[in-house]
């Protein structure tokens, strides 16, 4: 195994949410670092967005990551993530964004 990902509810008393009462879908990743830069983590994460988009097609996913963390916000930025807000948690400054099946009219 050389990582994973995760489709989980986000804790609605943590700070970053999108949906007025929390409960958002949130994507999450950890993969061995041997395996940074290879793609691995792309490919796998916009193979469970699709698969939520045909589950849940109009529901938005959010992603959290720490904003010196510059590689997750490259990987946010490449599946489609945009940002909502930054905040403070766990002592350090965290990034968050939403990603959206649902394409704007107009």
């Amino acid at each position: 195994m050389i990582g994973s990902i995760t489709l989980d509810r986000r804790d609605a008393e943590r700070p970053g949410h999108v949906r007025p009462d929390g409960g958002d879908a949130e994507l999450g990743y950890m993969f061995l670092p041997e395996a940074w830069g290879c793609g691995y983590a792309a490919e796998a994460c916009a193979a469970a967005l699709d698969w939520f988009a045909d589950a849940l097609p109009s529901e938005p996913v959010v992603l959290c990551t720490q904003t010196a963390n510059s590689r997750s916000m490259r990987l946010a930025a490449k599946l489609g993530f945009t940002e909502v807000e930054r905040f403070e948690e766990w002592g350090s400054e965290q990034w968050f964004g939403v990603w959206s099946s649902v394409t704007p009219s107009g």
